[in-house]
């Protein structure tokens, strides 16, 4: 082999090792971290006999709210949805559940900052992922699966699993939003998993949790009726 192409040779493979390198983390330092800002109230707001919580209860409501979080951003949740049909006398249901959970006192779940605000106990939360996990947000990320948008909400009172109640009522909007423009005839019952692209975002109005989400679908099954 010619002195030159040696180089070459030695050039391409020092560049495929790093890339190797570069694209399979071998240190903690290396795995991403999840970050969020998470609030939980502390008085009563807008008339609703909001429960008074002290540091520790509220930090506890705040991890366990990440922890759902993460864990949709990371596996995902299960769902079924049954869309109302007045014409045949359907009510609406919907259930949604983690594919998996990070475990209640994970390591790598950890509050960064908090502090009293407004009536409200807020904290950022991180998240450092293993490198177990790494191959369930890569099969997320992929132009092959549908992602959107939707808005949700849930009563004030409800609340810390009023949150909860908005974040899964916002995954049921942005299935509606997906769907509607694509399936003309309304279906029967709708199956899949869907994952979080990010941490929702959460305000207070008029008595009620506003949340909008992203997410990205796989649908499992679209059974439609088979006669009117």
């Amino acid at each position: 082999m010619k002195k030159l192409d040696k180089f070459y040779f030695c050039l391409i493979l020092f560049l495929l090792v790093s890339s190797m390198l570069y694209s399979y983390p071998d240190s903690e330092y290396d795995l991403p971290v999840f970050k969020g800002d998470f609030f939980v109230l502390m008085e009563p707001s807008d008339s609703i006999d909001v429960s008074i919580y002290d540091e520790p209860t509220a930090i506890k409501q705040v991890l366990h709210e990440a922890q759902y979080v993460f864990s949709g951003m990371i596996y995902g949740f299960k769902f079924v949805y049954i869309p109302k049909d007045n014409s045949r006398g359907i009510e609406e249901e919907f259930t949604v559940e983690p594919v998996y959970s990070i475990p209640w006192g994970d390591e790598g779940l950890s509050a960064a900052t908090s502090y009293y605000k407004d009536g409200r106990y807020q904290a950022s939360v991180r998240y450092k992922v293993r490198a177990e996990q790494l191959p369930w947000i890569a099969s997320w990320e992929t132009n092959m699966l549908a992602s959107t948008g939707g808005t949700g909400d849930a009563r004030l009172y409800s609340g810390y699993e009023g949150k909860i109640e908005a974040i899964n009522d916002s995954i049921k909007g942005a299935i509606r939003n997906y769907l509607r423009p694509r399936i003309y005839n309304k279906p029967r019952r709708i199956k899949g998993t869907v994952r979080l692209n990010e941490v929702p975002y959460i305000i207070v109005d008029s008595g009620k949790y506003i949340c909008q989400s992203k997410v990205t679908f796989r649908f499992d099954e679209i059974l439609e009726y088979q006669h009117y």
